[in-house]
């Protein structure tokens, strides 16, 4: 019988319950959103590998190669190929293969796929095995031929015949496209490719008569893990042979990893969405069982006993979160889109394929709509169970009023043990301050929260202010409709305050990252002016002979990026001259000497204390050529936003034991008497260089800022579904709000009040509780980003700033959502018919 009572209260009530179905399917959207875009990203990149997969080929390769984009591949001598052709007969063929960087360089300066995975160049050769073929024109032969991969001259507009700019990790080389080529299962709408003749590789790449991979294929009868084992036996320590499945096994493996990560990224989003969405179904069952008070009473009448009540309850909240779940597993496929679509429009593209639904993103998003909805109407429905069967005799009954003092001592409680936690974070300093400090702001955020109850009476007084003294008794009257329910109005805020408290701490750290980064600059910036590369890994040192060559320049510095290891660890390096590079930013070496020789290093001051290195320690390490060598730390300097890298070393000392020759940025100093025009003059002598940017102290600051806005405005982008669920809850909080007091409406309009002032009304009332939720929010992200920012003055960003604009920006955006949620409450609440409005009971 209650499971037949359940199904018909939901039938009974289905536009009540519209709403907060919408937000449980928005809240399981972003879940199941995030899951199906790292699931489908994940496999598409994976499938890339799908036909290494499916070859018989071994590949022999460097052991122990580092990880870094900054190092240069090992290499694999040519005797080593050789001794495997005279030693290994279980392989049919064996052919050398060069591989590295090579962007293509449109006539604007952009890159072709520029903003994809990677930019690779490789020895065009046709292995027995791989599905590399040409597919239109001819083979590169020459040593200024390329072949460009089907997909990527389709990007770039390319056919055989043209000419295209190709920067290669040691030149910029003008090349005529002899052929495209195919790679068939192995092609990638993210990655470009092109091919060159091998000689040629080997030079364009920094290869000098070596190899990037050996690619055997086993003879007739010889199965891939026998002809693995036979290579093996021969090669000599530091190279490893792997069959095609192991190599495709790994990447597959490196992609689920990086995108594991992003997926838990992602789902702390959803989950603030989901928390937002709480709010409102607490909200909803609550209203819902103050209006069925009288049918309550009446089945506890009959002999239905508090558990079934409770559990008759429950199961409506439970069908309701299985229906949102399911509505937001089908707009979580769509939702993955936009997802992509975000990452794309912010610099990083991914491939596009069919959305993966797989069988745990529909067993997550089942669970979390279902628990989620029962869990946030259990106090409700306890609350529905100890109506009295004497409730239905009479006309003033309601749900057993809730006290407020164990919220209030719970709130001060939480209230001082993040205080206390905020304090000892900004004593200890350095990153676990900073933890403690946000890990202590949770504690913060929710006893706000929960004391909004309390807070919400006096505040809409304060708020309401405006809208009753320009609204007459309208206004009035909305501003004390805002305060009669203290619990409904302040959870339907608090969903509102959540999002907008995240968004408000992450836009003012933003800001004093960005402010910090700023007076850096402005103090360790030297130079006149500074290149840097357009989309490309970096630039050739012809580009700073170039400019070096003008007249009225008095220096150029040039600073290189690289990888070495220390002890196990890899560091990313920054190589240059140090003395000259203390020239033309404020390298400050605190102490020791910044003039290093072969195995020497600068070590910023913060590394160091974590290794707890000093000046003189002698520390084993490795350079990406394998080489082993004791690195001596020569000195120690502070952090800098020009030179990002941990430890610095001299470019001889580095450049022997690496190829890359690519330079990342260069510093150009001028003559006190340098002539006017100089930076027309410049750019006169980087003309042949598109992917060369001239910048000066400004271009810096924004390129420190560019980061820190690309991710504040994912968050952002993020935390806007949470704010949009907020506006859902608001509209399903009036409009129930208008059903609850149908019988009031009818009464006011009875005694004169007009369809307009109701309406007004409604909407006044909206905007007192959207306001009073941003200024919560706003109050509490502006403390917390304040908090964050005094505990990450160790790590740099010593500044506070406040934007102001956005701040206001987010007020009126409030005040806009309050405005819009009102709008079909109070257009219902207008139309209400006088005479059966006052006959409700």
């Amino acid at each position: 019988m209650m499971t037949k009572l359940t199904l018909r209260n939901l039938a009974a009530h289905r536009l009540r319950l519209l709403f907060t179905l919408i937000s449980v399917a928005l809240g399981v959207a972003f879940v199941a959103g995030t899951m199906i875009f790292t699931d489908t990203t994940t496999r598409a990149l994976s499938g890339q590998f799908a036909g290494i997969a499916s070859r018989d080929e071994v590949m022999v390769r460097p052991a122990d190669s580092f990880s870094s984009d900054g190092a240069a591949p090992r290499l694999i001598p040519q005797k080593v190929m050789t001794d495997l052709e005279k030693n290994v007969d279980e392989a049919r063929s064996l052919v050398g293969a060069v591989e590295g960087y090579a962007a293509i360089l449109q006539d604007d300066g952009k890159v072709v796929r520029g903003d994809g995975l990677a930019q690779l160049g490789r020895s065009y050769v046709e292995r027995p095995d791989s599905e590399m073929r040409i597919s239109s024109g001819k083979r590169p032969e020459a040593a200024d031929e390329v072949v460009v991969e089907d997909n990527t001259a389709k990007d770039g507009a390319i056919t055989v015949g043209d000419r295209i700019t190709v920067v290669t990790e040691r030149t910029t080389r003008s090349m005529r496209v002899a052929g495209l080529f195919t790679l068939g299962d192995d092609t990638s709408e993210d990655v470009s490719f092109v091919g060159f003749a091998p000689d040629a590789a080997r030079d364009l790449l920094g290869a000098d008569g070596s190899y990037t991979a050996l690619w055997a294929a086993p003879a007739k009868g010889v199965s891939s893990e026998r002809l693995e084992k036979a290579i093996s036996a021969e090669l000599p320590a530091g190279f490893e042979a792997r069959t095609a499945r192991e190599v495709a096994d790994e990447n597959t493996t490196q992609i689920q990893s990086l995108f594991g990560m992003l997926n838990w990224f992602l789902l702390a989003f959803a989950g603030v969405a989901v928390l937002v969405g709480s709010f409102i179904i607490l909200n909803t069952f609550s209203m819902l069982m103050t209006q069925r008070v009288r049918s309550l009473a009446l089945l506890r009448a009959v002999g239905a006993h508090r558990g079934q009540v409770t559990r008759a309850v429950l199961g409506e909240a439970a069908c309701v979160g299985f229906l949102g779940a399911l509505l937001g597993l089908g707009a979580g496929a769509g939702l993955s889109y936009l997802l992509r679509a975000v990452f794309s429009r912010l610099g990083t593209k991914l491939p596009l394929a069919s959305p993966v639904i797989e069988a745990d993103t529909v067993a997550w998003s089942l669970a979390v709509g279902v628990l989620v909805t029962v869990v946030a109407a259990y106090l409700p429905a306890r609350r529905a169970a100890k109506v009295p069967p004497v409730a239905a005799l009479r006309d003033d009954i309601g749900l057993p009023a809730r006290g407020m003092k164990v919220r209030t001592v719970l709130s001060v409680l939480l209230l001082l043990l993040g205080a206390f936690g905020v304090t000892a974070g900004l004593q200890d300093g350095g990153e676990e301050g900073a933890t403690l400090v946000a890990l202590s702001a949770v504690f913060v955020f929710v006893a706000v929260v929960m004391l909004s109850p309390v807070l919400i009476r006096p505040m809409v007084k304060v708020l309401g202010w405006p809208a009753a003294r320009l609204g007459g008794m309208v206004g009035r009257l909305s501003r004390e409709n805002a305060r009669r329910a203290p619990r409904r109005s302040a959870a339907t805020a608090s969903a509102m305050t959540v999002g907008l408290a995240l968004i408000t701490m992450a836009t003012v750290l933003a800001a004093s990252m960005n402010t910090s980064a700023d007076r850096r600059i402005e103090r360790q910036f030297r130079a006149d002016f500074f290149m840097e590369s357009r989309g490309t890994k970096g630039f050739t040192a012809e580009a700073v002979d170039r400019v070096a060559a003008v007249r009225g320049v008095k220096k150029t510095v040039s600073l290189r990026q690289g990888v070495v290891k220390l002890k196990s660890d890899e560091q990313g390096v920054a190589v240059a001259d140090p003395v000259a590079l203390a020239d033309v930013t404020t390298l400050d070496v605190s102490s020791g000497s910044a003039s290093l020789r072969e195995d020497e290093v600068l070590v910023q001051r913060s590394l160091a204390e974590q290794k707890k290195w000093k000046v003189g320690s002698a520390v084993p390490g490795e350079y990406p050529d394998g080489h082993r060598a004791t690195f001596r730390i020569k000195g120690l300097y502070e952090a800098n936003e020009i030179v990002e890298e941990p430890l610095v070393m001299s470019t001889a000392g580095y450049r022997a034991h690496s190829s890359g020759t690519l330079v990342r940025q260069a510093f150009v100093t001028l003559d006190d008497s340098a002539p006017p025009g100089m930076r027309q003059a410049l750019a006169s002598a980087l003309r042949a260089f598109p992917n060369v940017a001239l910048k000066d102290s400004e271009g810096a600051k924004a390129n420190a800022r560019s980061d820190v806005d690309r991710l504040l405005n994912i968050v952002t982008v993020l935390l806007v579904l949470s704010v949009l669920v907020a506006a859902v809850g608001l509209v399903n909080t009036l409009g129930l709000s208008v059903m609850e007091r149908t019988r009031e409406i009818g009464l006011l309009r009875a005694v004169g009040m007009s369809g307009g002032q109701v309406r007004a009304m409604v909407s006044m009332e909206s905007v007192i509780i959207a306001v009073f939720g941003v200024v919560v929010g706003l109050g509490l992200g502006v403390g917390t980003g304040w908090l964050l920012q005094r505990a990450m003055t160790d790590s740099g960003v010593e500044h506070l700033a406040l934007p102001l604009l956005p701040l206001a920006l987010y007020l009126l955006g409030g005040i806009a959502v309050g405005l819009l949620a009102a709008l079909w409450p109070a257009r219902r609440a207008a139309r209400m018919h006088v005479l059966r409005a006052i006959q409700q009971q």
